[in-house]
């Protein structure tokens, strides 16, 4: 294209734009832009994530779920204190029972993988690979599972965590973040769950994380959902605080989950309704209306890119298809 001829410049490329001019003014004024870590980005392609919908697809009561040794139902309460999914294989945990469930949606069958003395910690993940994680904060370790031949191994982190509460593997990065409530610290092991760094979010600067109970990760990096000041910190895998999203539009949150695409999915006290952030900030926040949610507790969130899945005390779990999908 020669200089002199007309050229049309769209929305989406004028917003990009202002992102990297923002990107270059805030490094100039923290005079590090040698050392500005590179913040989340969200590939846009011709999607607008800002446009998401989020449309249920199905309410599931676990217990009217099949027992798949017996045939009988479960002896579940449907308090659900924490969710995982891949694909098929639906996984639970069962506050009442103690329970850590795997369920198949195709078959509508349920079975116990194992039992946890604490079982109020949504400290549970389910990875690409088919991998299950479960942090047992009883015993302070987390749990491995083969959802179809049973328990791997144990990985103990008593030595180094007093209270494991929530779980993440950075499937980019090979590592398994583990969350302490107590201080906030994280503890970052390798595939075979060695010890490779703790880092401790409270003395990032200029974001504090006060009191963070769930970690997520997506988009380059790792959040922490802070309850102590109801917003949602971004850091990224090397331990730069990069962003707060949320801010007054969140009030007492109670969960939350992020995709690779950017979003970041929150539920707080506004009774029937989710928050959706955008991780690189280039797009302001928006709170979708879900009357399927009004009257229910939810304790936790997860989301495969295409799905979400809302786990909820007394009322089962909710899954709701995020349109558009993230994905190839």
């Amino acid at each position: 294209m020669r200089c002199d001829e007309p050229r049309t410049i769209d929305s989406r490329s004028l917003r990009e734009h202002a992102d990297r001019v923002a990107v270059a003014i805030c490094a100039l004024m923290l005079g590090a832009c040698a050392s500005v870590d590179k913040p989340f980005s969200v590939h846009y392609d011709e999607t607008d994530f800002w446009e998401s919908s989020v449309v249920q697809v199905r309410r599931i009561d676990v217990r009217q779920l099949t027992d798949a040794s017996n045939r009988s139902l479960p002896e579940l309460s449907g308090f659900i204190s924490a969710v995982a999914a891949r694909g098929d294989d639906l996984f639970f945990v069962d506050q009442g029972s103690g329970k850590l469930m795997h369920a198949s949606l195709a078959a509508m069958t349920v079975r116990t993988l194992t039992s946890l003395r604490n079982p109020s910690a949504a400290g549970l993940y389910a990875s690409i690979d088919g991998t299950v994680y479960v942090v047992d904060s009883f015993n302070r370790q987390v749990v491995r599972f083969d959802p179809l031949h049973g328990e791997i191994d144990r990985i103990p982190v008593d030595h180094i965590l007093a209270n494991p509460v929530d779980i993440v593997v950075a499937e980019d990065e090979h590592s398994i973040l583990v969350l302490d409530a107590l201080d906030g610290r994280i503890a970052t092991l390798d595939s075979l769950g060695g010890l490779q760094q703790i880092s401790e979010p409270k003395s990032f600067q200029p974001q504090s994380v006060l009191s963070a109970t769930v970690i997520g990760a997506g988009a380059g990096g790792f959040y922490l959902l802070d309850k102590g000041v109801d917003e949602v910190v971004g850091f990224s895998y090397s331990g730069q605080a990069v962003g707060s999203y949320g801010g007054a539009d969140l009030e007492r949150v109670s969960a939350m989950a992020a995709d690779d695409c950017g979003r970041l999915f929150v539920t707080d006290r506004h009774d029937g309704s989710l928050y959706i952030g955008f991780a690189d900030m280039s797009l302001p926040g928006r709170r979708v209306v879900l009357p399927e949610l009004r009257g229910t507790e939810v304790s936790d969130l997860w989301t495969d890119g295409s799905f979400l899945y809302v786990a909820t005390r007394a009322d089962g779990i909710y899954v709701f298809l995020a349109d558009p999908v993230c994905g190839p």
